[in-house]
């Protein structure tokens, strides 16, 4: 699966806009959105994200982000339209109202498109009776709002979805059928499938969990995926890692040790305390909790990208120079150019760093700034 291209009318600072990931036509492996802060970076990550969710056939509300600080992104978009590539078909995601479609000549007879026209409303709905009610409202038990969350769930499930070419879509659609039963990471479900995943500006962070057991990581496909502290702990994922698949955790440390670390690297797992060992370059020894913030966002994008890429596989990292010194700027742009070479995967980085625009000069070089003010 490859971006092509992002139509979006009237959504935050775009007005009518023309988003294009290609250069002369062909999808670009590596992309760059450059712009100041205010000119939406981050809601064209959003809207990539939330728009190949559409192709989920079991989408329900569980599979939408809410965030307590700001609305979802689609309810404050009147119109948007996300072209992907996948195979030799291009499926069009469209949030909005039909008439505003756009065809392409040279996908003539291979481009379809689901039309979610009802979502917005029920996402926005259910914002306002369930996501966004006053934390310390006494007058309205739990159970209440239990019931509603119910109530909203049933009625998202029952709305309208429209496919126009069905004959495209169908066959798509069923390649990308939500898995219902749990598939462990041995089956290797990542690598056959379509796949999105969201690494916010500020989530990129290692949470101090202490396991008094082995930590078990299961996972289930799914098409869009948002990195989480929480459930993408990375002391889980490294331990589990290294009890139940020692070669490739091997293949992961050495990986993560030459394109990640500094002056430091992953030894091995504590198996007694089920902790992860860092080595500092003078022989001493620390665990993840002592990295900083920088040293934190490098480790979690090298570990999850390597684990997760595929020639399948869409990677947004909005901010990628969030927490990085310039010379972790540098090293994160060498992991991200030789992963995607690796394992050849598209990726989708934001940034307002002019050392991370460098690795752009030649192409994959789009600015928001320009297309705002144009």
């Amino acid at each position: 699966m490859k971006l092509l291209r992002l139509y979006i009318h009237k959504s935050g600072v775009f007005k009518n806009t023309l988003i294009d990931f290609t250069h002369h036509g062909e999808p670009q492996d590596l992309i760059c959105l450059a712009g100041v802060n205010g000119s939406g970076k981050t809601t064209v990550m959003e809207l990539v994200f939330n728009l190949i969710n559409f192709i989920n056939p079991d989408l329900s509300l569980q599979n939408i982000f809410f965030d307590r600080l700001r609305p979802n992104v689609l309810t404050r978009t009147e119109f948007a339209q996300l072209d992907v590539l996948i195979e030799d078909k291009v499926l069009s995601l469209v949030l909005g109202d039909e008439q505003n479609i756009q065809t392409h000549s040279k996908y003539t007879g291979k481009q379809g498109f689901i039309i979610e026209n009802e979502i917005k409303s029920m996402i926005k709905h259910f914002e306002n009776n369930v996501v966004k009610t006053p934390e310390d409202n006494n007058d309205e038990p739990i159970y209440i709002r239990k019931l509603a969350g119910v109530r909203e769930a049933e009625r998202f499930s029952n709305r309208k979805i429209d496919w126009k070419e069905e004959h495209i879509i169908k066959p798509v659609i069923q390649k990308v059928e939500k898995i219902d039963t749990e598939e462990k990471v041995t089956q290797d479900v990542f690598q056959n499938r379509p796949s999105v995943y969201f690494f916010n500006a500020h989530d990129r962070e290692i949470q101090d969990i202490r396991y008094s057991s082995i930590p078990q990581e299961k996972r289930k496909y799914e098409i869009a995926h948002k990195y989480s502290p929480d459930k993408d702990d990375l002391t889980k994922t490294l331990v589990f890692y290294d009890y139940a698949h020692s070669e490739k955790f091997n293949d992961l440390k050495a990986w993560v040790n030459k394109h990640a670390m500094v002056d430091k690297s992953i030894k091995g797992i504590d198996r007694i305390h089920f902790r992860v060992v860092i080595e500092t370059k003078d022989g001493g020894e620390h665990g993840l909790e002592q990295l900083s913030s920088g040293e934190e966002s490098l480790l979690i994008l090298a570990t999850q990208l390597f684990l997760r890429a595929s020639p399948k596989a869409i990677f947004l990292i909005d901010e990628v120079d969030q927490s990085l010194h310039p010379e972790f700027q540098e090293k994160v742009m060498r992991l991200i150019k030789q992963l995607q070479k690796d394992k050849g995967c598209q990726i989708l980085v934001s940034s307002h760093s002019e050392i991370i625009w460098e690795a752009f000069k030649d192409k994959g070089f789009i600015s928001l700034t320009e297309l705002v003010i144009r």
